[in-house]
């Protein structure tokens, strides 16, 4: 009887990487085909949808790689959650591929992808989306908010130096209120940083004692979050390897709730996503990430018609 090959699909970011990346995903796609998996490239959103509506596609699929940065991460984990997801790296910052020790060269993407070595992690929700790595509310979230209004094609840090300088002087840093829980009594902060897991931008160390499993979300909240202020306490955290200063809070919970008096950003994983007021919650061991033997939780079964994919692809 035919067997046919175990499937990975690549969900493609156009407007992320550079010409030396797109050969690393070349040498992804060979090291696949080397390691007799059947590699299909989407650089179409549509068209990776039209593959999943495919019940032979879907019963052959290992997983479906993230070619791209955190943002196209989220992409994926929206429209298809439960199927295992691998990382190939080609945006701004790539968070979460670093998090996970994944390495940059396609041939290693590709054995770690052959391997089936994954680990579970909680993933974070707020309204309707889910991210893997970190939101935000306040100055920051601005920022990104006014940065991808902007975007024309890829985006890089210097995308958000204007943004800064814009709002630099003129942004109104509003209170805001967080109900953690069950609690009733709110925590008073301008801005909060919630994170999944122990990363976050310039490797600055927000939350580093956040866990990928543990079913919380680890809240850093700043009192008086302007600009100077965010910059001091930057270079301070880059110096000490620990953000600690007066009007800076750390929390755990699992359920939060952000208010303010009127309307304030909000982000995750570097995407914007509305304002408040707004409820983040954590989804416990809600994403199995293929990751090298050293970071991983568990493996994925040999012949990929085992693996269990109980959610239908959302509309692209």
């Amino acid at each position: 009887m035919h067997n046919p090959q175990p499937r990975v699909a690549i969900q493609r970011n156009p407007i992320s990487g550079s010409g030396r990346r797109e050969a690393e995903l070349a040498r992804m796609i060979e090291g696949l085909k080397a390691a007799g998996l059947k590699p299909y490239l989407f650089s179409d959103r549509q068209k990776l949808a039209y593959h999943l509506e495919n019940p032979d596609f879907r019963a052959h699929l290992v997983c479906i790689v993230a070619a791209g940065g955190d943002g196209t991460v989220d992409d994926l984990i929206n429209r298809y959650p439960g199927i295992p997801l691998a990382i190939f790296a080609m945006g701004t910052e790539n968070l979460l591929a670093k998090y996970c020790g994944i390495p940059r060269g396609g041939r290693q993407v590709a054995e770690i992808i052959a391997q089936r070595c994954t680990r579970t992690i909680d993933l974070g929700q707020v309204g309707e989306r889910r991210f893997a790595v970190m939101a935000s509310c306040g100055f920051d979230a601005e920022v990104v908010s006014l940065a991808h209004a902007r975007r024309k094609g890829r985006i890089t840090k210097l995308h958000y130096i204007k943004p800064i300088l814009q709002i630099w002087n003129s942004y109104r840093h509003p209170a805001l209120r967080l109900y953690c829980d069950r609690s009733t009594e709110p925590l008073a902060c301008q801005m909060v940083i919630i994170s999944n897991i122990s990363r976050y931008a310039l490797n600055l160390p927000v939350n580093p004692q956040a866990a990928d499993h543990d079913g919380l979300f680890d809240l850093c909240t700043i009192a008086h979050a302007t600009p100077w202020r965010l910059i001091r306490i930057m270079l301070r955290g880059l110096m000490t390897g620990r953000i600690a200063s007066p009007g800076v809070a750390y929390h755990r919970c699992q359920h939060l709730k952000v208010e303010a008096d009127e309307p304030v950003a909000i982000q995750a994983d570097g995407d914007p996503v509305g304002h408040t007021p707004q409820e983040f919650r954590v989804l416990p061991h809600a994403l199995q990430l293929l990751v090298p033997a050293a970071f991983a939780t568990n493996k994925l079964p040999q012949f990929p018609g085992e693996i269990r994919l109980d959610a239908n692809p959302l509309d692209a």
